[in-house]
């Protein structure tokens, strides 16, 4: 007998023995066991054509004997090449619900900030502009409109009351789509245990959101090496100050254009504004005393859907009323 067919004989006179014991339990167990062809029918003309086996074989796999048990076991199974039993439908329903769960895709991505677009005005001639705005650009967090243009407005704008910074703040969001104005300055220059200044004006009412002071550090007043280190570090503290307000006021874009459908504002890819971003629409607002400004009433949902120059984008209003110019836009 070839060592094949010595291999076959004893799992078949296994799975014989097997179906013995069954059929002695079957009464007393009969969920332990099930029938299966009997493997050994080909070999035998006398063995019965089916036997019984521990159920534990069959669902642990194809059990060892080759694949002459393998008719028996895909029976149970439910194997559609044996063209035999499928799934009972309480197993289908209980996996149903996990086969639905494992389609659902999870969004773990956030929509990015939307980043202010912030004018520096310098009140007084102390040099804080330039290196102030350094400061305040190392961190992406804002978009900082370019210190020449705001040099220019500086030398012709009329900032000497807190009215006119106010006037020029709104007038600022108009032209250059800002949306908070810092006013900088130096009330006593720079000198050591001297202070430097930054008012915060929201541009859509133009009220004063904080006002921020720094002290610049003591230093010897000959070395200048020292002074520029000690102003250096006021501004980039000032900065840090800035920034963190700037990231609670409330962002507002405003409606520059409806054509038909589409409805142009002014913000875009560089503040941060994505294709299917949605923007709440509101007519108007007003300055609550104490408060600041707050928005008119919501008129609409705004989708975008595409951008126009380097901070420019247009959309669709999915829900609500038609959009008009000088609306704004928000996503509170």
């Amino acid at each position: 007998m070839g060592k094949h067919s010595i291999v076959l004989f004893i799992c078949c006179l296994f799975l014989m023995l097997s179906g013995c014991a069954a059929n002695r339990e079957t009464v007393s167990a009969p969920g332990d066991y099930v029938e299966i062809d009997n493997p050994a029918f080909t070999m035998s003309p006398g063995a019965p054509p089916t036997i019984w086996v521990p159920r534990s074989d069959v669902e642990s796999g194809v059990p060892r004997g080759g694949e002459l048990v393998e008719k028996g076991y895909a029976s149970l199974r439910g194997n559609p090449s044996a063209g035999t039993t499928q799934q009972a439908p309480q197993q289908a329903a209980a996996s149903a619900p996990q086969a639905a769960q494992a389609q659902v895709p999870v969004k773990t991505a956030t929509a990015p900030r939307i980043r202010n677009r912030i004018f520096t005005i310098e009140i007084g001639q102390n040099g804080l502009l330039l290196p102030f705005n350094e400061e305040m650009s190392k961190a992406p967090a804002e978009i900082m409109v370019d210190p020449a243009r705001a040099a220019v407005v500086a030398r012709y704008a009329s900032v000497a009351t807190p009215g006119e910074r106010a006037a020029l703040s709104v007038k600022l969001q108009e032209d250059f789509g800002a949306t908070l104005v810092l006013f900088l300055s130096a009330p006593a220059g720079i000198s050591a245990g001297g202070s430097v200044a930054v008012e915060i004006f929201e541009c859509n009412g133009g009220t004063l959101v904080k006002r921020l002071n720094a002290a610049i550090q003591p230093y010897v007043p000959a070395d200048k090496a020292a002074r520029e280190a000690a102003l250096s570090a006021t501004l980039r503290r000032l900065a840090g100050e800035v920034k963190d307000v700037a990231s609670l006021v409330p962002w507002y874009g405003k409606v520059v254009a409806v054509d038909g459908e589409r409805v142009y504002i002014n913000a875009g890819k560089e503040s941060g504004l994505v294709i299917g971003r949605i923007l709440n629409v509101y007519r108007s607002g007003k300055v609550m005393e104490k408060l600041g400004f707050v928005p008119g009433q919501r008129t609409g949902i705004l989708e975008i859907t595409g951008f126009v120059g380097t901070d420019g984008a247009f959309g669709v209003v999915k829900q609500g009323a038609k959009a008009q110019a000088a609306d704004l836009v928000g996503i509170e």
